[in-house]
This record gives structure tokens, sequence and C-alpha cells, in this order.
């Protein structure tokens, strides 16, 4: 099955988000969070930015209009650090001493404020349109989730550590994709919605966590 994750929202959106993601730096900075920092970083820049501008758009994946204003490379900065939330927050969850309810509500209330903040205050309305063509990738995106939790088992991690992780997968992509449908950003099937959140964020977090736990714990960073 085909179909296209679109988003429609205003350019002051980018704004607001911009100062939810300096008060997110200051906080892993100010809690001394180096892990979730990097990843935060690495993530955005070194994982979305190059699949998204590097291939995506350049593949006739993803398509962007955007005002006169900006430019598209600029666009897609913004874009891919935007998206390092995701990985900051679960290298946060990976952590045994966070405190995953304050993390939780600070990023789900921020993105649902963002949401509404730019349609109630108008600073630019100019209309940014951002769409993902997805093809016929379901059997494959799958069979990648399957492998990584398979190595999870194939390491011996306790099947209760496993739920959690996939949960956290689903739970961080879930709110994101649920802040953008309750703001009228993401328009879309509830269904699409959830078959991404179960699958998009769940291809990465099993390979992140063994990185995490064999490696960079140990380095204690």
């Amino acid at each position: 099955m085909s179909y296209d994750v679109i988003r429609t929202f205003q350019a002051d959106y980018i704004l607001f988000d911009l100062i939810f993601l300096a008060i997110l730096i200051f906080l892993l900075i100010r809690y001394k969070k180096k892990i979730p920092l990097i990843a935060f970083f690495v993530g955005g820049l070194g994982i979305n930015f190059v699949i998204d501008w590097g291939f995506w758009l350049h593949s006739g994946t993803r398509e962007v209009v955007l005002p006169a204003f900006l430019n598209t490379f600029v666009f897609f900065l913004w874009f891919s650090i935007s998206y390092g939330v995701e990985y900051a927050y679960v290298f946060l969850m990976f952590e045994k001493k966070s405190n995953k309810i304050a993390w939780t509500l600070l990023v789900l209330g921020a993105w649902i404020l963002i949401g509404f903040l730019s349609w109630l205050i108008p600073i630019n309305d100019s209309a940014i349109t951002t769409v993902r063509h997805m093809s016929n990738l379901r059997f494959l995106r799958i069979t990648i989730v399957l492998i990584g939790y398979g190595l999870l088992f194939a390491f011996k991690y306790d099947w209760k550590k496993i739920i959690y992780l996939f949960f956290i997968g689903f739970l961080v992509h879930f709110m994101m994709e649920f802040s953008l449908l309750l703001t009228g950003i993401r328009p879309g099937s509830f269904l699409i919605l959830l078959e991404n959140s179960l699958i998009e964020f769940n291809m990465g977090v099993p390979f992140f966590y063994l990185i995490y736990d064999k490696w960079l714990k140990k380095k204690k960073i």
C-alpha cells in the first residue's frame, strides 16, 4: 500500500520549535545528559539530515513547498535537527537515573504547544508543506524491526527490557505524530499514525540500545 505522509504548517512554527530546541539543549547541558545531547545532534544531523535531504529529497521521495524567503538546505537543517529530539528522548529513557515522566511531559507538552502557538500567534503565516511518498516498503520496515529486536533476544536481554524498549520506540514517535494530528498539521488516518508509530522509530531503537549498553555506557561519557 502506498500513501503520502504530509505536514502543512506555518513558517513561525519553526521559530517556536527553535525556542524549544534551545531550552532542551540547555536542560540537557544543565543536567549533564551528555549521551542524549550527543544523540540529539548525531541523530538529527548525522542520520536524519543525510536520509531526508541527502536521499529522500534528491530521489523524489520527499517533496517540500517553501516560501520564497526560506532556503531548502537551511530548512532541512532545521527539519532534521528537530527530529534530534526523538533521539535524545530515547537515550534519556535508556538511562536508569533519569526523570522519565518529566522528560516525557516536557517533550509531549512542547510539541503540542508549538503547534497551537503557531496557529494562534500570527508572526509569519506563510505556508510550508512537506510530503513523503511512502512506497510499499512495509515488509522491509517490519523486517528491520524484527532483525533489531531479534538481536536483543540473541544477546539474551530480559523480555521485560525488550518490551520496554519497544514501548519507548512506539511512544516517542506516537507523541510526535499525535501532536501533529491534534494541532491540524498532519492530516490522515489514525490507523496510519498507529502503524508508523509502531514501526518508524523501532527500526532504530534496538541498535541504539546495543550501542548504548555495550559501548557508550561503559565509556562513562
